[in-house]
């Protein structure tokens, strides 16, 4: 899988070395020719819900960029208290605005460096603040004891693909709802090698992990039976929190970041096609090669994301099916995003095997809290979605953009 990943990251065969943004961490966007994908689309049309911190909205690298953040955030510093603000130019805005520049940014620079260039500059990013750095993060007045609110509130503001760069205080529930409105969902599969936290181990999410510029894994990237796909993540351009020079950051935020943008690339283009048609589209052009039939292994998933991939095909030809929907009692289950009477179809290559619990994903130079699930809980549903043999099945779900249910 290895070999096969270089020709995404290293789209011109250039030795590792040589790659071009390595050393300033641009590579994600130089070495995959991000610059001559976007003469033919930036993302324009599509709108991608970041469920993660308050965002800084000053920084040059967003200027110009539409980004709107939801008032006020999910967290507060006591039960039934004040919500915090959404927004902040404190350090508790470094890790969302990090992704918000990965997936929108406008390469502005700060203080004339050369700045952060965005997968998808021309998509919407709306910004949910479901953590607070090391702040309590307890349930604000008016919400709900988890934070299925930011979900729902994302569909409700016409998120196209929610993109979860941590984890928080969600349940199946608010998955399921999400996949039943056609929203795709991608999450940080983690940091530690191990697959958890939520909704990273949920049904039918695009989890991912994390590659680096050398196309190898970056270490600590998860493994397990329901890892979708890896991205690049490890050594990204981001600014530290004076908000004026730059560093380098390395985790599966990142890798979640690129996937969004990438598929919101392919959606502006097509934008008739279902989120089940996206993800077809996704995993069957992994590598920057379109497979007839994709493998599945425990350390990649299906591949390295591939925008140059992605581009060369029409998302329509594909079957409406969500192909990460397993049909083996993983949760939620196939009857609660669709109903219990839809067909289904098996895709090859799928992996058998388990992987240990660990930590929730998280940025590995900016270390996120975790999850708030209780130990125990997390566990649990690690145990009950991980340790999976066999075959999964994928199930007809997609519903175009535009076609969902009123009020969804």
């Amino acid at each position: 899988m290895a070999a096969a990943a270089a020709a995404t990251v290293l789209g011109q065969g250039q030795a590792a070395a040589a790659v071009p943004g390595a050393d300033d961490g641009r590579w994600f966007y130089e070495a995959t020719g991000l610059a001559e994908l976007h003469q033919r689309t930036t993302g324009a049309g599509v709108t991608i819900a970041v469920l993660d911190e308050a965002v800084n909205l000053e920084v040059a690298d967003l200027a110009g960029a539409d980004v709107q953040p939801h008032e006020p955030s999910y967290c507060a510093a006591e039960e039934g208290g004040e919500a915090y603000p959404a927004t902040s130019v404190e350090a508790v805005a470094k890790h969302t605005t990090s992704i918000a520049t990965m997936i929108v940014g406008t390469d502005a620079g700060a203080g004339g460096a050369a700045g952060i260039p965005g997968v998808a500059p021309g998509a919407t990013v709306r910004t949910y603040a479901v953590r607070y750095g090391d702040l309590p993060c307890e349930t604000p007045a008016g919400q709900e004891n988890e934070q299925d609110d930011a979900i729902r509130d994302a569909i409700a503001d016409g998120a196209d693909i929610i993109a979860v760069p941590g984890a928080g205080r969600f349940t199946m529930d608010g998955v399921a709802e999400a996949l039943r409105a056609g929203v795709i969902v991608v999450a940080a599969g983690g940091n530690d090698g191990a697959l958890t936290g939520m909704p990273a181990i949920a049904n039918g999410v695009v989890t991912v992990g994390t590659v680096t510029s050398d196309v190898t894994l970056a270490e600590g990237s998860p493994v397990g039976p329901s890892l979708a796909a890896v991205a690049p993540g490890a050594k990204i351009r981001a600014m530290r929190d004076d908000w004026s020079t730059y560093g380098t950051t390395t985790g599966s935020s990142n890798a979640t970041a690129y996937t969004a943008g990438a598929l919101a690339l392919l959606w502006s283009i097509y934008p008739d096609a279902t989120d089940g048609q996206i993800i077809q589209a996704l995993i069957h052009t992994t590598d920057a090669e379109v497979k007839e039939t994709p493998a599945r292994d425990m350390e990649w998933g299906y591949g390295t994301v591939s925008p140059r991939g992605l581009l060369s095909v029409d998302p329509t030809t594909y079957p409406d099916e969500n192909p990460l929907l397993r049909d083996d009692g993983t949760l939620p289950l196939i009857a609660d995003v669709v109903g219990g009477d839809e067909p289904t179809a098996t895709p090859a290559g799928e992996p058998a095997g388990e992987a240990a619990d660990g930590d929730a994903a998280a940025d590995t130079a900016t270390p996120m809290p975790g999850s708030g699930i209780p130990a125990g809980a997390l566990v649990a549903g690690a145990v009950g979605i991980l340790l999976v043999a066999g075959t999964a099945t994928a199930v007809v779900l997609g519903r175009r953009r535009g076609a969902r249910p009123p009020g969804a």
